[in-house]
C-alpha cells in the first residue's frame, strides 16, 4: 500500500465531508477513501440552513455551527456565551437589561429590543421563531445543535431579517430508556442541575423530558451610603438570581409516512439587576439641575464614588427585578408524499411576560429616575412547506407559505425626579398587533457533479398597527401639529400602516472534487417598518420604513491535508449595501422624561473578511483560530431636523478587527480510568462604541474626559474546562470550568443619554466565575 504521502491527489477524496462547526472543536472520524485506506477526517454534523440536512461544507452560506458536545465542553448557556465563538456575532443588553438582548451579524443590528421594532437577527426554535426578543437566551440546554447563519435572510425563514438567522435545534425523543443528570456547584453560590430522560412508550410514540434549574447569588455589591438607604439594602447582592425551564418533546409515528413531532416549553428567569453604574454627568442638565436642588447629596458626590470603585460595587435604593417567563409549544407534521416528494407543517405558539425595574441614574437617591417595563406579547406562526427532488436528484427545490401574528402590549411607567416634583411620574404605554404573510420558493439545480445554481424568492406582506399613550397623571406627553399638548382623556394615537417587499438569493456553486467548495452568492433581506413607541410630536408619529440589506459574498470551503495534518481553510469576502437603515436617537422630552425618535438613516456600505483555520495534526488534538474585519460606513445621513450630516456616526457594537480561538485536547488513561478533554477558548475584540443612541453629533457634545463612558476599550476573553469522562470506567464525567478567567471587566450596555437627558451609565459584565458539574448518564 502506498504512503500516504505519496498518493496522488484524486485518491484523497472523501466518501463522506464533515461540516463545518466554526468552533473548530472537532472530534475526528476514521473514513475510507478512494483506495481503502482508513484517513483521519473531521466529525460530520448536520445542518439544515436549507431547511433539509446536509453538510455545511457543501452549502453556500458563511455559517458557525456547535454540537451537544461543544456546547457542553464549552459550557455555551445562552446566546451571550455563542458570540465568543463566532467573531461576526455580537450581543448587547438593551439599556443594560439581561433580559432585553439585541443581536447583531456583520455590523447589522438594531438600535434596541422594544416593541414596534423588529429583530435584523431571529432566533428559530425548532424553526418556529422566538419573538420578542425577551426570553430568547433562555432555552439553551438539551440542544442538539444551534447555528449561527450570516447574511440576509430573506427566503427561507419566516420573519424576513437583514442580519442573519440563529437555528436552536432541540434533541428528540430517542429509542431506548436512558438520560442524563447534571449537577453543578461554583462561585457567588452558584447551584444548577439539568436532566434528559428519554421514555420509548411504544415502538411508534415516544417521550423526552428534560430540564435545567440554576441558583445564584450577584456579583455585584450595593454600597449605597446609610443616609439614602431607608430600604436597609446596604450589602444586598446585585446580578444573580434564578431560572427554570423544562421541556416535553413527543414524537409519534402514526403511520410508516406520517411523523408528529410536539414540543412543550416552559421557561423563567428572576434576576436582580444587575445595575449599571454612572459614568458622566452633563453639566447644566435636567439630571445635574434637579439632584443639586435636591435636599439629598449632589449627583456628582454619587459620580466622584462611582469613579472611584471597582465596577461592581454599585449605589441603589431600591430591589432591581428582571423577570420574564416564556410559554409555549411547536407542532411539526412531516408527510412523506413518495416520489421523493415530503409535506411539512410547522404550527408555533408564543407567550412572554416579563417586568423589569431600571435605575436610569444609578446614584442611590430615592424616586428621582426610576423606569418600570411591564411586557407581555403573544405569537403565533405556521408555515406549510412542500420541498423534494426532481430530475434523478438534480434539482433539489422547497416552496412554501407562511403566517405570523403578534399581539401584546409595552407599559413603561416610571418616576423622574419624583422627590422633587411628585406629580411628575409618566406612562409610556403602547399596544400592537402585528400580521405578516408571505409566499417563497427556492431550488438548487445541478448542472454537473462540479456545477450548480441555487435561487430563491420570498413575497412578503406586513400589515402593523400600534396605539401609543405618553402622559403624567395630569397631562398628555404628546402634541398636536401646532404644539398644543393632545386633553387628557383623549391622550391617544393609533396607528397603522403595511409594508410589503419582494426578497430572494441566487449562489452559483463549484466544487472541483469533493472536498473543496467555491461559491458566489447574493442574497436580499428586508426588515418591516415600524412605529416609535416613546413619540410625542406628530413627526415622530409618522411610521418609520423598512430597511434591506442586499449582500454580495465570495467563499471557499477547502477540507484539505498537510502531510498528515488533517486541514480545514473557510474563506468569505462580503460587500453589503444597507438600505434605509432604522436608528433610534435619543432626543428630549418637554417634560423631562428620556425620549427617542427612530430615523431611517439613508444608505451605509458594510465590507467584510472572515477567515476560519481549524488545524488537527493528531487525532487527540484540534484548533480552531477565526478572524473578522467588519468595515461599516455610512453613505450618508442627515438630521431631518436640522440637516446636520450625521455620517460619520459609528456603528455601535461592532468590532472592526475579532479574533477567536477554540481548542480541544484529549488524553486517554491508562486502562479503563477514562478520558481527560482539555477545552480552551481565547475571544479578542477591538474597541467598540457603545453609542446605541448616539448620533456623531452627540458624540461631539461630550467632552473628551468622558468619551469612554460611551465606549468599551478591547479586550481578551478566556475561558477552560478540563473533564474527566467516562471516570474509572463508569457512566460519569466530571467537569472544572473557569469562565472570563483572567477577570476582564467589560461593559454589555447601558442606559447613555448624556447628550440629551444629562447622564450616562455602564452595566458591567460578570467578572471571573468557575465552578465543578457531574454528569452522569444512563
Amino acid at each position: 500500500m502506498a504512503n500516504q504521502n505519496d498518493t496522488a491527489p484524486g485518491a484523497w477524496k472523501l466518501t463522506l465531508l464533515a461540516a463545518t462547526l466554526s468552533t473548530g472543536i472537532f472530534p475526528l472520524a476514521a473514513v475510507a477513501n478512494s483506495d481503502g485506506q482508513t484517513i483521519r477526517t473531521l466529525e460530520e454534523v448536520v445542518v439544515t440552513a436549507r431547511r433539509r440536512e446536509e453538510s455545511a461544507q457543501s452549502v453556500p452560506i458563511t455559517m458557525t455551527a456547535m454540537d451537544t458536545g461543544a456546547l457542553q465542553r464549552f459550557k455555551v448557556e445562552n446566546l451571550d456565551d455563542l458570540q465568543y465563538f463566532d467573531p461576526s456575532f455580537t450581543v448587547s443588553a438593551s439599556s443594560g437589561r439581561a433580559n432585553a438582548p439585541v443581536y447583531g451579524l456583520r455590523g447589522v443590528r438594531p438600535t434596541e429590543a422594544v416593541a414596534g421594532q423588529d429583530p435584523t437577527v431571529a432566533v428559530y426554535f425548532a424553526d418556529v421563531v422566538l419573538s420578542p426578543a425577551k426570553g430568547s437566551n433562555l432555552g439553551m440546554f438539551d440542544l442538539e445543535s444551534a447555528q449561527v447563519l450570516k447574511g440576509p435572510q430573506g427566503t427561507l425563514f419566516g420573519r424576513n431579517t437583514t442580519g442573519g438567522a440563529i437555528l436552536l435545534t432541540p434533541k428528540r425523543p430517542g429509542e431506548t430508556v436512558g438520560g442524563e443528570l447534571m449537577i453543578g456547584f461554583g462561585n457567588y453560590g452558584q447551584q444548577e442541575a439539568e436532566f434528559g430522560l428519554d421514555l420509548p412508550l411504544t415502538d411508534t410514540f415516544a417521550l423526552r423530558f428534560s430540564g435545567r434549574v440554576t441558583d445564584r447569588d450577584g456579583y455585584q455589591k450595593n454600597v449605597v451610603p446609610a443616609e439614602l438607604d431607608p430600604a436597609r439594602l446596604n450589602g444586598t447582592r446585585y446580578g444573580g438570581g434564578d431560572s427554570r425551564s423544562g421541556r416535553l418533546s413527543a414524537v409519534w409515528n402514526i403511520t410508516d409516512r406520517v411523523e408528529n413531532h410536539t414540543i412543550l416549553s416552559w421557561d423563567d428567569m428572576e434576576l436582580n439587576g444587575p445595575q449599571g453604574i454612572l459614568q458622566a454627568v452633563r453639566p447644566g442638565s435636567a439630571v445635574a439641575s434637579n439632584y443639586t436642588g435636591n435636599p439629598q447629596p449632589s449627583i456628582f458626590e454619587a459620580l466622584e464614588r462611582a469613579r472611584n470603585s471597582d465596577g461592581y460595587d454599585i449605589e441603589t435604593s431600591r430591589l432591581l427585578p428582571s423577570e420574564v417567563e416564556a410559554r409555549g409549544i411547536v407542532n411539526t407534521t412531516t408527510v412523506d408524499l413518495g416520489d421523493n416528494t415530503t409535506l411539512k407543517s410547522i404550527l408555533g405558539y408564543r407567550t412572554v411576560e416579563a417586568y423589569e425595574i431600571l435605575e436610569v441614574v444609578p446614584v442611590g437617591i430615592p424616586d428621582i429616575n426610576t423606569g418600570f417595563q411591564d411586557v407581555e406579547m403573544d405569537h403565533a406562526s405556521y408555515e406549510l412547506q412542500l420541498l423534494g427532488s426532481a430530475f434523478d436528484n438534480r434539482l433539489d427545490w422547497v416552496t412554501g407559505l407562511y403566517w405570523y401574528k403578534e399581539d401584546g402590549f409595552e407599559h413603561s411607567p416610571g418616576n423622574v425626579f419624583l422627590a422633587v416634583n411628585p406629580d411628575n411620574p409618566f406612562m409610556q404605554n403602547s399596544a400592537a398587533k402585528n400580521n405578516s404573510y408571505s409566499a417563497f420558493a427556492q431550488g438548487t439545480w445541478s448542472f454537473s457533479e462540479q456545477w450548480s445554481m441555487t435561487a430563491g424568492i420570498r413575497q412578503t406582506y406586513d400589515k402593523k398597527k400600534m396605539d401609543i399613550i405618553n402622559r403624567t397623571p395630569n397631562r398628555c406627553a404628546m402634541f398636536d401639529e401646532q404644539g398644543q399638548a393632545l386633553p387628557v382623556d383623549n391622550c391617544i394615537y393609533r396607528l397603522s400602516e403595511s409594508f410589503n417587499q419582494p426578497t430572494g438569493t441566487l449562489s452559483v456553486e463549484y466544487k472541483p472534487d469533493d472536498r473543496t467548495l467555491l461559491y458566489l452568492a447574493s442574497r436580499y433581506g428586508y426588515r418591516a417598518g415600524g412605529f416609535n413607541i416613546r413619540a410625542t410630536r406628530p413627526a415622530e408619529m409618522e411610521p418609520f420604513d423598512a430597511e434591506t440589506v442586499m449582500d454580495l459574498e465570495a467563499g471557499a470551503k477547502v477540507d484539505w491535508f498537510l502531510g498528515d495534518w488533517v486541514m480545514r481553510s473557510n474563506v468569505a469576502v462580503f460587500q453589503q449595501w444597507y438600505d434605509d437603515i432604522q436608528r433610534t436617537v435619543a432626543v428630549s422630552n418637554p417634560f423631562g422624561v428620556p425620549g427617542s425618535t427612530v430615523q431611517n438613516a439613508a444608505k451605509a456600505k458594510v465590507f467584510g473578511v472572515e477567515i476560519e483555520q481549524t488545524v488537527s495534526p493528531v487525532d487527540n488534538f484540534s484548533l480552531t483560530i477565526q478572524y473578522a474585519y467588519t468595515d461599516p460606513e455610512y453613505d450618508n445621513w442627515s438630521d431631518p431636523v436640522t440637516g446636520d450630516d450625521l455620517s460619520d456616526t459609528p456603528f455601535s457594537f461592532t468590532p472592526k478587527h475579532k479574533l477567536t480561538a477554540s481548542m480541544l485536547y484529549s488524553y486517554p488513561l491508562a486502562g479503563d480510568a477514562g478520558i481527560l478533554d482539555f477545552a480552551a477558548s481565547v475571544a479578542w475584540q477591538d474597541d467598540i462604541w457603545i453609542n446605541s443612541l448616539q448620533t456623531s453629533v452627540h458624540i461631539a457634545a461630550h467632552p473628551t474626559d468622558v468619551r469612554d463612558a460611551i465606549q468599551q476599550d478591547a479586550y481578551w476573553l478566556v475561558n477552560t474546562s478540563l473533564t474527566w469522562n467516562e471516570v474509572l470506567g463508569s457512566d460519569l464525567d466530571i467537569t472544572a470550568y473557569m469562565k472570563n478567567a483572567t477577570n476582564e471587566k467589560y461593559s454589555t450596555g447601558g442606559v447613555l443619554l448624556y447628550h440629551s437627558f444629562g447622564s450616562s451609565s455602564k452595566v458591567f459584565a460578570e467578572p471571573r466565575t468557575y465552578g465543578l458539574q457531574i454528569r452522569y448518564r444512563f
